[in-house]
């Protein structure tokens, strides 16, 4: 492992483990409460750890560019890997609430046995990865990276 990708590491890892509690409270309550469970989602609940990563100043040294690649491998680690184990686990324990609903996304392929149905949720998981990805784009520049370049440039003209 290089220097960089430990840097990368270290940069998001308090924001994967924030959106790996999220994403667990969130499978939690599919089971206890699921007619509530939407209302609580890493959709909801990154941009409130982006907004404190700003406030912090935490990533105020990194380009746009940097800033956009470590919120993608948070996007990876944060959608596309617990949506994929949600997905999978309601498909397996039948549950059709919420967004487990047949109606709710959509079957890539028929679901008539077991490799089907985790292709289903692993697809559906990379759908939910690329939207996450592009949420959390937004949020992280509006959020994390503006407000740090506007402080580099107010210390570059003082």
């Amino acid at each position: 492992m290089t220097t960089d990708q430990q840097s990368l590491w270290s940069r998001i890892q308090g924001l994967v483990i924030f959106g790996w509690i999220v994403a667990l409270i969130r499978l939690l309550l599919e089971v206890v409460a699921p007619e509530q469970s939407m209302y609580f989602g890493v959709y909801w609940m990154m941009p409130l750890a982006y907004l404190y990563y700003g406030m912090t100043r935490k990533w105020d040294d990194l380009p746009w560019s940097r800033v956009a690649l470590s919120i993608v491998a948070v996007a990876f680690l944060v959608w596309f890997l617990p949506n994929a184990v949600s997905y999978n686990i309601a498909a397996f324990s039948g549950w059709e609430h919420g967004r487990f609903s047949p109606d709710a996304y959509p079957a890539f392929i028929a679901r008539d046995s077991g490799i089907t149905t985790i292709l289903n949720g692993l697809m559906v998981s990379v759908v939910t990865g690329v939207g996450g990805s592009a949420w959390s784009i937004v949020w992280s520049t509006l959020l994390i990276w503006l407000p740090g370049h506007f402080r580099r440039r107010k210390l570059q003209t003082a």
